[in-house]
């Protein structure tokens, strides 16, 4: 978790995916990262797997996924159906290429409705 926290700090992400090869596992979000520290626990001694979200957990997969060349407003619907703060975003393969949070969603929709975008 430690490096994990880290990482969220470099990146200033407020949510990290977890892969193990090419397979994705899960996310840990801030709040994850939170739970560790009311906690009192150690975060360079705890595994990030006891506090992701996994992607397997029927119900409450953190895991939407919209393909890349998906609509925003897709985007956004998927966040709220789903109810995550985040989905994966995935090539025309089915690889993982990266993530869009809800707030990255709702900016590109004002860059689309401004005519920015």
């Amino acid at each position: 978790m430690a490096d994990v926290i880290r990482l969220m700090l470099k990146t200033k992400k407020a949510g990290i995916v977890v892969r193990e090869g090419g397979e994705i596992l899960g996310i840990i979000s801030a709040a994850d990262t939170m739970r560790v520290i009311v906690q009192d626990r150690d975060p360079s001694e705890v595994k990030v797997r006891e506090f992701m979200s996994a992607c397997t957990l029927v119900g409450q997969n953190p895991c939407v996924q919209i393909k890349e060349d998906g609509f925003i407003v897709d985007a956004i619907r998927l966040m709220l159906i789903g109810g995550v703060p985040r989905v994966l975003v995935i090539d025309s393969k089915g690889d993982f290429i990266g993530t869009i949070s809800f707030l990255d969603s709702l900016r590109a929709w004002e860059d689309v409705e401004s005519g920015k975008g």
